[in-house]
């Protein structure tokens, strides 16, 4: 049976500041907008009509589930939006409005596939780095040593999708810098926490991190230089699945 394709073109017009960024991107569509599309596969790409990446409606809808899931275990709204980028990334902002945004890249979307607990742990760490205000920290924090990266106006607004993002300065300085240690180890465990209650098995950080780590490093240096990875990083994970599963 031939599957329907149905394209999506939305073009954004400004762009985000390479300057600032270690993977900047340039276009976002909302998951929420794209899951009710009636097709199989999805073409999204400029107004041209320049085709920049081909998504399943599959995985759409499971990354929209899982999102749903993690939102209610957390007691928070969050917007999930795809992005462009060749190399893994994800991130979680704040936007001008208020917005709680978890955006996920291209890349990053080619390593989840259709692995629903690797896709649970990413949006729950995401959600708790939000839930824990650890983009604020880290803003705080870089202003006070003054080294904040100061962006101006760059915004991200859709053209065809409602609610366009304007991202706040601080996104750019909690990607560039990165989490502490202590904030990625608070993520992994409020996260994984909360993929145990929306029904997932609790050893999803640990493939997702397999996974990256099973990478060539220079395809997943955006991932790690905001998320530290490593064998130590996978056994970590490993032995706090473990435990959170014997919590009665």
């Amino acid at each position: 049976m031939t599957r329907t394709t149905k394209s999506l073109f939305f073009i954004f017009a400004l762009g985000v500041s390479t300057c600032a960024l270690s993977q900047p991107f340039q276009y976002q569509w909302r998951v929420a907008d794209l899951a009710r599309a009636d097709a199989d596969v999805i073409q999204i790409g400029t107004k041209r009509g320049k085709v920049i990446h081909t998504l399943y409606m599959d995985q759409l809808r499971l990354l929209y589930a899982v999102k749903i899931a993690i939102d209610e275990a957390a007691e928070l709204e969050t917007e999930l939006i795809i992005v462009d980028g060749k190399v893994p990334n994800a991130f979680a902002e704040m936007g001008k409005r208020g917005e709680y945004i978890v955006g996920i890249n291209f890349a990053m979307l080619d390593l989840l596939a259709m692995d629903a607990r690797a896709a649970a742990a990413l949006i729950g760490h995401e959600t708790a780095h939000l839930k824990l205000a650890h983009g604020q920290q880290q803003e705080n924090a870089a202003a006070t040593s003054g080294i904040l990266s100061v962006l101006g106006g760059a915004v991200l607004s859709g053209m065809g999708v409602p609610g366009g993002y304007a991202l706040s300065s601080m996104t750019f300085a909690a990607i560039q810098s990165g989490y502490s240690r202590d904030n990625e180890r608070e993520a992994d465990y409020l996260g994984t926490i909360w993929a145990i209650e929306a029904g997932f098995e609790a050893d999803g950080g640990a493939r997702l991190h397999e996974a990256l780590n099973s990478m060539p490093r220079a395809s997943s240096t955006s991932f790690f230089s905001t998320h530290p990875t490593g064998p130590e990083r996978v056994a970590t994970l490993r032995a706090l699945a473990a435990r959170l599963s014997r919590v009665p």
